[in-house]
């Protein structure tokens, strides 16, 4: 098992708890020698509240964080020049001179007083985001901390999606999520075929997923055509039918 797939997996045994994954965030940090780590999961920051996991940042800062989040300049560099999916080194995607914001320059960054930053987002669902960002205070990350990390932010996806999907249950209904059926997913569905099926339980169509997952639409049609034959589906309604009946996702 790869070591981002190892993280996941530590996420998994999290269940939902914010304390335990704060723990694996915190074990993540170490691993990469990162002096903060921060995972937010929900609705982009700049519309609506979500979930936040962090380690190594005070929740003061934190809460700063929230509330400029709109004059960040390099979230802005990143979502207008179509970074969406990867794991980029903040300060070489956008070096300090080009940037005109003289309050993000001058007040936002010394409050933060960070350096060296790999950061990213990608989209789990038609509305929400996974964000991942780690930094450094005194010196940059070395490149295969990016590898790392790029692989974690795909592997991440469907752990996002799960967790997401089973706070909702829990807000709605109590304690105990609640599933409609009991039949599991088989065990030879691929990661991707997995995060597939979320979209399609989310109400995203075909057209939806390609771009959500940053695939061709050949792709995608191949992976739903895989799905079907795997749960023994004649087409996708009766795949929809199965989701919303049968199978715990």
């Amino acid at each position: 098992m790869s070591l981002a797939g190892l993280w996941v997996r530590k996420l998994i045994e999290a269940g939902q708890s914010p304390s335990d994954i704060n723990l694996v965030l915190a074990e993540i940090c170490h691993a990469i020698e990162a002096d903060v780590g921060v995972l937010f999961l929900g609705p982009s920051p700049r519309f609506g509240p979500g979930h936040t996991f962090y380690c190594g940042i005070e929740d003061a800062l934190l809460d700063f964080y929230h509330r400029h989040s709109e004059n960040d300049a390099y979230l802005q560099h990143y979502s207008t020049h179509h970074f969406q999916g990867k794991m980029v080194p903040l300060q070489s995607m956008l070096p300090l001179k080009k940037i005109d914001d003289d309050w993000f320059r001058e007040v936002m960054l010394p409050t933060l007083s960070v350096k060296f930053s790999i950061s990213g987002y990608s989209f789990i669902s038609k509305q929400e985001v996974q964000v991942l960002t780690f930094h450094r205070y005194s010196s940059p990350f070395p490149p295969n901390c990016q590898v790392q990390l790029q692989q974690f932010m795909g592997e991440l996806i469907p752990w996002s999606q799960f967790y997401l999907s089973t706070q909702k249950l829990i807000d709605q209904f109590g304690s105990t999520p609640l599933h409609h059926g009991s039949i599991q997913l088989p065990k030879n569905l691929t990661p991707a075929e997995r995060q597939v099926i979320h979209l399609l339980s989310q109400g995203c169509d075909g057209s939806e997923i390609t771009q959500l997952r940053g695939v061709s639409k050949e792709t995608t049609k191949s992976q739903i055509k895989s799905i079907l034959h795997k749960l023994d589906c004649k087409h996708q309604n009766h795949l929809l039918h199965k989701l919303y009946t049968e199978l715990v996702i």
